[in-house]
């Protein structure tokens, strides 16, 4: 079920990342439309910030209650940056991020990270110093949805 996938990565992300100051999303940023600014309900500080996002999910049955189920996953990373050259600060949390990954891929009953797929970090670099973004993609195993088989 990709909602399991799904949430326990988020979990995951919440507990890694909050205590290194980034907020973290699902999706999307936050919506911050001009009457929640006007109320003071909502600010633009998202930064820094990790957004965990599904791209695609597939499974496919291999034999009696055998199945491979796959997710691909990306996480945005936003950090604002004192100076140009600090943009390997960016692509060091990348870095934190799958090392975490792979670690908690070793635990029993926990998502696994598909290691036989690449794992990519893309840095996004154009005009809008002094913030900087950074993409991970990467696959993990995904909770397969099982059918019964009836025996009449």
């Amino acid at each position: 079920m990709i909602q399991h996938t799904e949430k326990h990565l988020y979990d995951f992300l919440k507990k890694i990342m909050e205590n290194k100051g980034f907020n973290v999303y699902r999706g999307f940023l936050p919506q911050n439309n001009f009457e929640d600014r006007e109320n003071g309900k909502k600010t633009n500080e998202y930064f820094p910030f990790v957004i965990l996002r599904v791209l695609e999910f597939s499974q496919e049955r291999e034999g009696i209650n055998s199945y491979n189920a796959f997710a691909d996953f990306e996480i945005w990373i936003g950090t604002k940056e004192d100076k140009e050259e600090d943009y390997l600060n960016n692509l060091a949390i990348g870095d934190y991020i799958r090392e975490k990954l792979l670690e908690e891929s070793t635990v029993n009953g926990s998502f696994a990270v598909v290691q036989s797929e690449e794992y990519k970090v893309t840095f996004y670099s154009d005009a809008s110093d002094p913030y900087f973004y950074s993409r991970i993609e990467f696959t993990v195993y995904a909770e397969p949805i099982t059918s019964k088989i009836n025996v009449l």
